[in-house]
């Protein structure tokens, strides 16, 4: 844990939960359809999912920190979703609202075959 994340951690005391999110990541290959807020789409491969948020890579260069994307897990789920870094094509995306564990694991299963 980061030095300033840990002396405001000490400050607040227990508050039930850590302040940075962190999930099990299971590692996919899938690819999936991203849309920006924008109205711009590509094709994007997640490497990995957890409960909070995925991994993507795509060679599209709109994609910049701080973005909000819609992703298109299946035809019938989509999340919304800010990327946080960019770097080399890949991509860290959070959700803006959490999936559930159970999910993340089914989607991770069901791509990975």
């Amino acid at each position: 844990m980061a030095v300033g994340k840990a002396k405001l951690q000490e400050r607040l005391g227990n508050v039930g939960r850590p302040l940075t999110r962190r999930g099990e990541r299971r590692a996919v290959n899938a690819e999936v359809m991203v849309e920006s807020s924008h109205g711009m789409r590509t094709t994007a491969r997640i490497n990995d999912i957890s409960t909070y948020g995925c991994n993507v890579q795509t060679s599209a260069d709109w994609l910049r920190s701080g973005l909000f994307l819609s992703i298109h897990l299946t035809e019938e789920h989509t999340v919304q979703a800010i990327v946080r870094w960019v770097r080399d094509g890949s991509g860290g995306v959070e959700f803006l609202r959490p999936i559930p564990y159970a999910e993340a694991e089914a989607l991770g299963a069901a791509w990975n075959g």
